[in-house]
This record gives structure tokens, C-alpha cells and sequence, in this order.
């Protein structure tokens, strides 16, 4: 296995059919569940798939730390990283940075932020991103800690809009107690499961990548291997999607759709993913039309749904508009942190 020590401490990379290091991972993903109140508790079905499914056109390198024994410790994992490399980008993602709760501010943190920063470097990338969790004004109390830890190893706030992460609770508030809206003359909604139907598949990909910006005339068959890279993702994590879309009529195009998706091991949660309207087609109310719709589709399905979560740049009023009036709340804020490789050693 390819260990190496440093500061007191044996990183090793994090294998999938290493099974005895997986679970003690698990262990630490369930023990720092509460840094985040309220936040989805992590699925062990979901975080195994992890490790063998990225996400489309990235690269995971996920390590674990432990204590390399000669302080008394039994050798198990005390710290973990996941590090993304999206294909072609010059920052590298830090998706997960975890030190165990009872062995915080000791220095592993830290450890594991150089080891970062030595694995970007490494794959010819220039600076480090991570997202920190901070409160809302009048929203919950969320730990300060983290941004502090990302300002002392030389991160720096982003200047761009933060994410808004909204949470429905379905036990407080029905969206659907007035039904689905009416579909527009000239338009018809369609749904399927986890996997697109190929008639869908290409729109689905651009619609997705250009976030319903690229004009119809300027599209191009860019095929449906991001659609279908996604899917392989999904179901290799043992999730489940529902989507609902809408066709226009006159030109038979796919104009928009929404999509939620849940893990297996949590029943009460779901996710609301994208939503999105191509630019030709905005000013008809179809995102509101496309997320009510799937709430319906997706309650026939999963009856034990009561908490959607969701996220959107702090700028899409818009779109923040259509999930307070379905009742969702905002929580907290998602802000970006970047550091340059290096500047943190």
C-alpha cells in the first residue's frame, strides 16, 4: 500500500475493497454528522458507491490519516480527505476535509490540508476551493471554526455570490395543497425515473451544461455522455432520480426539467437537484410548474419523504422566489474558499 508518514501521522489512500479502513471511515463520516445540524445524516450505501463513481469528468483522490502508533494510538483512521480534479480546471476541490471531534486543533487538520495541496500541485493544479458553511442572518447557529481553519492555512473568501441551502419540511408545509399548477397552452409534461430516456438524453446534457443558456441554433450533438455518466454515478451510489419535463409542443424540444434524487439509507430525505428552463422559454412559470410536479411524482413514490433540502446561488432570486413560495427556508450559506497551492505550507 502506498503509506507515507508525516507529522506524526500515516496517510494511505482510501481503497474501496480495503474494507477495514472503509468502515472506520464510515465511522468517522457518522461521528462528525453533527457538525452540521440538521444536515442529511451521510448514508453508508451512498458513501461506499462514492469510491468507485465520480462524479462525471472528475477525478477523486480520497485519503485517510492515522495516528502512526508511537503516541499510544490504536492506529485507527483519525482524519480523511477527498480531493476533486474536474477534467481540465486549474483548481482542485477539497469535498471532504475531516478530522475525528475528539482530536481537533491538534495539527491533523492542517496535515491533511498540505497533503491536499501537495496531490493538486501534483496534478498540475493551481490553487485549492472548498466550501465552508456560514450562518445566516437570523438562521441557525452554525461553527465558526472552519472559516477560521480556512484563513489560517492562507485561504481566502471568494468576492462572488455565496449558495443559499433551503430545507421544506413537508410536516410543516404542504406545496401541493393547491395542487399542480395548469401546464401552459403549447406545452406537456413528461417524467421518468433514474435513467433518461434517449429521446431525452442529448437535451437533458445540454440543457444541464449550459444551464438552459445556449441558444437552440447553436447547440451541438454533444451526445448524451454526460447525462449518461451521471446515471452511471447515481445508480452506482444506489440512488434513486425523478424528473419531471417539459415539451414544447410546436418544435417537440425538451424546454426545461427538474430533477430530485435520494440516497438508500435515508427514506425521510430527498434532494432537489437542477432545475432549469431553456432561456426561449422563461417567463411562463414552468420552473414553479416542474418543481410542484415532481414533488407529486415523487411523493406517489417515496411516501416517506418530509425534508427536500436545495441550494442556489444567492443571486438567482428567481429561482429562491419559487422555493420560498413552495416553502422552503433558508438555513445557511455555502461560501467558497481559495487558497493557492502552496500558500498554506
Amino acid at each position: 500500500m502506498n503509506d507515507d508518514r508525516t507529522h506524526g501521522l500515516r496517510f494511505s489512500p482510501l481503497a474501496a475493497d480495503d474494507e477495514t479502513t472503509v468502515v472506520q471511515w464510515l465511522r468517522l463520516l457518522d461521528d462528525s454528522a453533527g457538525d452540521v445540524p440538521g444536515a442529511a445524516p451521510p448514508c453508508a450505501v451512498d458513501m461506499r458507491g462514492s469510491l468507485r463513481f465520480p462524479p462525471p469528468a472528475t477525478k477523486l483522490e480520497d485519503w485517510v490519516v492515522r495516528h502512526d502508533g508511537s503516541d499510544g494510538q490504536d492506529g485507527r483512521v483519525v482524519g480523511a480527505l477527498r480531493l476533486a480534479l474536474p477534467d481540465g480546471a486549474d483548481v482542485a476541490r477539497v469535498d471532504q476535509l475531516l478530522v475525528a471531534p475528539g482530536l481537533r486543533r491538534r495539527g491533523i487538520g492542517r496535515a491533511l490540508y498540505e497533503r491536499a495541496a501537495g496531490i493538486a500541485a501534483g496534478h498540475g493544479r493551481s490553487a485549492l476551493a472548498a466550501t465552508v458553511v456560514e450562518a445566516l442572518p437570523g438562521g441557525p447557529a452554525r461553527d465558526a471554526g472552519p472559516a477560521v481553519f480556512a484563513a489560517a492555512v492562507g485561504a481566502s473568501r471568494a468576492s462572488g455570490p455565496a449558495g443559499v441551502h433551503q430545507w421544506l419540511d413537508l410536516g410543516a408545509h404542504d406545496p401541493l395543497a393547491a395542487g399542480v399548477p395548469e401546464v401552459p397552452e403549447g406545452y406537456s409534461l413528461v417524467t421518468w425515473g433514474t435513467i433518461t430516456p434517449d429521446e431525452y438524453a442529448v437535451r437533458v446534457s445540454v440543457l444541464e451544461q449550459s444551464l438552459g443558456d445556449k441558444a437552440f441554433d447553436e447547440e451541438q450533438e454533444v451526445g448524451t455522455s454526460y447525462a449518461r455518466e451521471f446515471e452511471t454515478m447515481r445508480v452506482g451510489r444506489g440512488r434513486r432520480a425523478y424528473h419531471t419535463g417539459v415539451v414544447h409542443g410546436a418544435s417537440g424540444r425538451l424546454a426545461g426539467y427538474t430533477s430530485v434524487s435520494k440516497t438508500t439509507g435515508n427514506p425521510e430525505y430527498a434532494l432537489q437537484g437542477m432545475t432549469v428552463v431553456h432561456r426561449a422559454h422563461r417567463g411562463h412559470r414552468l420552473g414553479r410548474l416542474l418543481k410542484l410536479a415532481n414533488l407529486e411524482y415523487v411523493l406517489r413514490h417515496e411516501p416517506g419523504v418530509r425534508l427536500v433540502e436545495t441550494a442556489n446561488a444567492e443571486d438567482n432570486s428567481a429561482m429562491i422566489a419559487v422555493n420560498a413560495a413552495m416553502g422552503f427556508v433558508p438555513y445557511e450559506r455555502w461560501v467558497s474558499w481559495t487558497g493557492l497551492v502552496g500558500s498554506g505550507g
